[in-house]
């Protein structure tokens, strides 16, 4: 528990070693490091690669001595290549230019962060044998990425998931997050709740420690890819994955991801989103209704999240759950 707790709290200083980490454990496909000003511009021609990772000069954790390959990033090439959106005042790419648009090749981490870089490789090994494990015994594995507290919609997903697999592991990315992303040890408690309450061994929690982007398209291949690293069979992206500040088209991410499928050896479902149909009366994945003209109604996440803090109950979520939820008072979000 100290370990998780550890890690759970590496704040935006320090998202750099994750990176680092996922690197030098084998989860990023296409990188064994930091990228150079070439291979940057390798990622921008490909977006099958998913999210480039750079290094941006400045960062404290990391020991310059090493610094080469100094280059600068266009912010607003970056933002149309890799982010793909117009806004340029979107948090998650301002965020990712924190330090400026100088980066670099060469930097190691200093060697008083290496236990904590040992520690988020452990983690993450401990998932890949989990998974490992399993598919020994012939069980199929599929991973459901999240963010948010599981309404009605988002266990429709996972139940979706369930039909091409014998186990679906909840598998939140972990790292820093944005203001309003549920907080770590929060979201493994209540899909703890969920799992003894209603999926038993159907369902498993373990995240991954790896950093949130929030960059929509590119990201959710990001995403697969790291799932394709840690051995899993099956993956799921949906509508608006890795999105914000609803900057992405509601099926930007499936319509990418379904374009490169055949890169992949991760088989990826993808979906239009979860929905409650006025007429079926009952929580529906997108096209799943076998009547004409069904009346489909979004479910919020947003009325959900204001209806948890107000402490009123929200239609499309368990009540035991939302009770359970009580229990944390405030202390649910970033």
């Amino acid at each position: 528990m100290q370990k998780y707790n550890e890690i759970n709290q590496i704040d935006n200083t320090k998202r750099y070693l994750i990176d680092y980490a996922n690197m030098k454990c084998g989860l990023i496909k296409y990188q064994s490091d930091f990228l150079d000003e070439k291979n940057l511009e390798a990622f921008y021609k490909r977006p099958e690669f998913g999210f480039p990772l750079i290094l941006p000069e400045g960062i404290a954790c990391f020991d310059y001595k090493k610094n080469k390959n100094k280059f600068s990033v266009n912010k607003n090439r970056f933002r149309e290549k890799i982010f793909f959106i117009r806004k340029k005042k979107y948090k998650p790419l301002l965020n990712f230019f924190n330090y400026g648009n100088n980066f670099c090749t060469g930097p190691v981490p200093k060697k008083k962060f290496n236990k904590l870089i040992k520690k988020i490789n452990e983690e993450n090994i401990k998932l890949k044998n989990l998974i490992l494990k399993l598919k020994k015994k012939n069980k199929i594995i599929g991973a459901f990425q999240t963010r948010n507290i599981p309404h009605k919609g988002h266990e429709k997903i996972i139940q979706l998931l369930l039909k091409y697999c014998d186990i679906v592991i909840v598998n939140p990315v972990i790292g820093p997050k944005k203001r309003g992303d549920v907080k770590p040890e929060i979201l493994k408690k209540i899909y703890n709740f969920l799992i003894r309450k209603y999926y038993g061994k159907n369902v498993i929690y373990r995240p991954v420690y790896a950093n949130m982007h929030y960059a929509g398209p590119r990201e959710a291949i990001h995403h697969a890819l790291i799932r394709e690293s840690l051995g899993f069979d099956y993956f799921v992206v949906g509508r608006d994955h890795a999105g914000s500040e609803d900057v992405y088209e509601f099926n930007a991410a499936t319509k990418m991801v379904n374009k490169f499928k055949k890169n992949f050896s991760i088989n990826i479902i993808t979906h239009g989103g979860s929905f409650f149909c006025k007429t079926c009366n009952k929580i529906v994945i997108k096209n799943e209704c076998n009547k004409f003209n069904c009346k489909l109604e979004n479910i919020s996440g947003s009325r959900f999240r204001k209806s948890i803090l107000n402490k009123v109950y929200f239609e499309h979520a368990r009540k035991n759950l939302q009770n359970f939820l009580r229990k944390f008072e405030r202390n649910l979000f970033y």
